[in-house]
């Protein structure tokens, strides 16, 4: 199946839409060509790049994007916009100090044993908040005993796995701490830090920008 390249915007949107309902529905395998590498990304679970009627390169769209198999491949993916390709489970960094404590006793002692000076709290229905160090060594040793109240944790937004990463740049740049990112259940997955999402979305290249004429030869083909 060839997508003509004279469908306008909103018909192509809706003819993926149909396409990614299609495959859902069915389970089948398919196999869709298209010289749109965003097309192929938002289609494709493997994508493989043609040069010359070759395969150079054929792997998951992140592996694609962030591990690009030669220099022509490099340049095929170059002018992607990561941002509404990658979801966030695809760049997360694992779960930072997790705060499983019931008493703020115990909740001060878990993070000391921390590498960090924040954590998150995490109880049995899932991701609450963010709590600080500096918050609970306040805390008078009266008072260890006492439940962790709401007031003391910080309100940082938990953003759910499979979201692209254009949806929670906000999020990322407003707060303080990384996000948490968590599953459908509310349990902790992971954690998205500005760093991770600057480092991911500036890193189109790796060894200079390939030449005009690379790029015009990688738009010939992706399957």
């Amino acid at each position: 199946m060839k997508p003509s390249r004279t469908l306008d915007p909103l018909i192509r949107s809706e003819m993926q839409d149909q396409l990614i309902e299609l495959q859902e529905t069915l389970h089948k395998t398919i196999i869709f060509i298209t010289h749109d590498l965003d097309e192929a990304l938002r289609l494709g679970d493997r994508i493989a790049i043609l040069r010359d009627g070759v395969v150079v390169q054929q792997d998951k769209p992140v592996d694609i994007l962030l591990n690009p198999a030669d220099d022509y491949v490099e340049a095929f993916v170059k002018d992607v916009n990561r941002a509404r390709a990658l979801t966030v489970e695809t760049v997360m960094q694992p779960p930072i100090s997790r705060i499983t404590a019931e008493t703020l006793g115990e909740a001060l002692t878990q993070m000391r044993r921390s590498k960090h000076d924040y954590g998150y709290v995490v109880t049995d229905e899932g991701y609450q908040g963010v709590i600080t160090q500096e918050a609970l060594e306040q805390v008078e040793r009266s008072d260890y005993h006492k439940e962790i109240p709401d007031d003391m944790l910080d309100d940082v937004p938990a953003v759910k796995s499979d979201a692209l990463l254009e949806e929670v740049i906000p999020e990322t740049l407003d707060n303080d701490h990384p996000l948490p990112v968590v599953d459908d259940n509310g349990d902790l997955q992971g954690h998205l830090s500005k760093s991770t999402l600057a480092d991911v979305l500036s890193d189109n290249a790796s060894d200079g920008a390939p030449s005009q004429e690379e790029n015009s030869e990688a738009k010939k083909g992706a399957a």
